[in-house]
């Protein structure tokens, strides 16, 4: 016959594994939720060092000089003798790149006036003037693009 403390026995015994069953299932979650912390992590990490590598999608039309010379001394194995050199022909690149930059500008902005010419065609009278003024803070903007990226030889300036 079972007596009254066998009954308690089972209940305890069934309470305890329910409690265990528990802690292990909420164990269980904040370990799956981890994981997840740790994938993301891996994730955008993995995604910021591709996105870093310069695809063409992310380039910004301005060369990176710095980065260049850090990434190809990586990739070629540069030694320190040869960092002399290498400097020599990028800033003789970047003279012949000024220079070219010199020689199409007319055409350019050949292409640039007439855009604008055509879309000043499209717009009213009060709107031409608000584009006039657009075009002045535009064209400023570049200069200052421009100037920041290619210095005081840009445009037969004397630096």
């Amino acid at each position: 016959m079972r007596g009254p403390t066998c009954g308690m026995r089972d209940r305890e015994g069934r309470t305890s594994q329910m409690v265990e069953t528990r802690v292990k299932a909420q164990f269980a979650i904040v370990i799956v939720f981890l994981l997840g912390v740790a994938a993301g992590a891996l994730g955008l990490t993995v995604y910021s060092r591709w996105s870093e590598t310069g695809r063409p999608s992310g380039w910004t039309g301005k060369f990176d000089r710095e980065r260049y010379v850090k990434q190809m001394t990586e990739a070629v194995g540069l030694r320190s003798e040869q960092m002399g050199p290498l400097d020599a022909i990028l800033d003789e690149t970047r003279e012949e790149f000024l220079a070219l930059r010199e020689r199409v500008r007319p055409q350019f902005d050949d292409i640039k006036q007439r855009a604008r010419q055509r879309i000043r065609g499209i717009l009213n009278a009060e709107q031409q003037a608000r584009f006039e003024e657009f075009l002045k803070w535009w064209d400023e903007e570049r200069r200052a693009e421009e100037q920041a990226a290619f210095g005081a030889k840009t445009r037969g300036q004397k630096p």
